[in-house]
């Protein structure tokens, strides 16, 4: 039996910026990361998705979402 979540340290930090300030989030779950690096995009940050080791895995640019009429 192998034990898949051996450890609860960080795999995943979202660098989160909008141009003036930028903040660090910490995941365990890849998944949840890249879900969480999405909604920071759509609400306009660019973020960067990296490895805890710091390794660049992904960016995502900012997207505003318009209001349809």
């Amino acid at each position: 039996m192998v034990n898949e979540d051996r450890s609860s340290s960080p795999k995943v930090v979202l660098r989160i910026s909008d141009g003036n300030r930028e903040m660090r989030r910490a995941f365990t779950d890849f998944g949840q990361a890249v879900q969480s690096a999405e909604a920071y995009a759509g609400a306009g940050f660019v973020v960067d998705v990296m490895s805890a080791t710091g390794l660049f895995l992904m960016g995502f640019e900012p997207r505003r979402q318009t209001a349809s009429v």
